[in-house]
């Protein structure tokens, strides 16, 4: 297994029995990405590892992906996959270690981009709207439910099951950390929840988002993730179509609710530490990464009053 292919799909094949097949994915795509790299290089050899884990492959595989106009994010997730495969070889004894191989690539996560709304045009997504056809009014009440819900992620709040609702209190385990998250559920928030509740004895979710009577697909199975994969995009989509019709600003999207709640918290006051509790996060360099876009304001702030004092003189 000295060819980058064989042993990327071994790895995936090792993901997808534990079943996280979301990570498993993007090594996937990762690997295809490189894969078509190395076709415009070496058409006729194998992806033999010896000859991509050198600095000088890294460096020209991210030129590769910057001639190909990817985003940035985008492009540090390839990187940082292949960096993993690398960690991976070396630590299998199939790959040998050169110091600082990844040092000269991007392989860090660009926050320039602002995800949160301002505070306006979530509260008037947080309204939710009689005229709105019955389709959008479900979309708006499950992005209502995202912030109120103190943030909590798309992918969780699909797969609450009944039993995670006791007491005023909503308590589950986080899809993506494991780490356990307890909400105290607000009145506001109950109502919304009886609205799109799954009443269904039959189904163990408590939200009517993902069970599908004709092919229920246990928790954490392939067909599941496949699912709601499906549920993720079309959710996406409306929040599109939600945000033209509610006349907002800014751009909706699965993760708009939890940047905004965390934004919200940091001008509140709230310590970091206590946002990441919130968030439930397991790192602070995972909560700065949704903090970082405010850092940015006083230094706009600072370049306006640079630039006026330049025009004034």
């Amino acid at each position: 297994m000295k060819d980058l292919t064989s042993f990327t799909l071994s790895v995936v094949q090792e993901l997808e029995d534990r079943e996280r097949f979301g990570t498993a994915h993007v090594y996937r795509s990762a690997l295809r990405a490189f894969q078509r790299y190395w076709k415009t290089r070496h058409p006729q050899e194998e992806i033999r590892m010896k000859k991509v884990f050198v600095a000088a492959t890294i460096q020209e595989f991210e030129r590769h992906l910057q001639e190909r106009m990817l985003k940035l994010n985008t492009l540090s997730t390839y990187l940082r996959m292949l960096r993993a495969l690398y960690n991976r070889a070396l630590a299998a004894g199939m790959a040998n270690y050169v110091p600082g191989l990844f040092a000269r690539v991007y392989t860090g996560t660009r926050t320039d981009v602002k995800r949160a709304l301002p505070p306006a045009d979530m509260g008037h997504a947080l309204t939710i709207s009689s005229s709105l056809q019955q389709e959008l009014r479900e979309t708006q009440i499950w992005f209502a439910l995202l912030f109120l819900l103190r943030g909590m992620p798309f992918a969780d709040l699909a797969r609450l099951r009944k039993c995670d609702f006791r007491n005023g209190v909503i308590s589950y385990r986080r899809q993506k950390t494991g780490r356990q998250v307890s909400v105290q559920v607000t009145a506001e928030a109950a109502e919304l929840l009886w609205q799109c509740a799954d009443h269904r004895t039959n189904s163990p979710y408590l939200l009517n988002i993902l069970w599908d009577e004709n092919r229920y697909s246990p928790l954490g199975s392939r067909n599941e993730y496949q699912h709601y994969q499906r549920v993720l995009r079309n959710f996406n989509r409306k929040l599109k179509l939600l945000a033209s019709a509610l006349g907002l600003s800014g751009k909706l999207s699965s993760y708009t609710a939890r940047h905004t709640w965390a934004t919200l918290a940091r001008e509140y006051g709230a310590p970091v530490s206590a946002i990441m509790a919130g968030l439930g996060h397991t790192k602070e360099e995972m909560t700065l990464v949704y903090l970082k876009e405010l850092d940015l304001a006083p230094l706009h702030r600072i370049n306006k009053m640079v630039n006026n004092l330049l025009e004034r003189k």
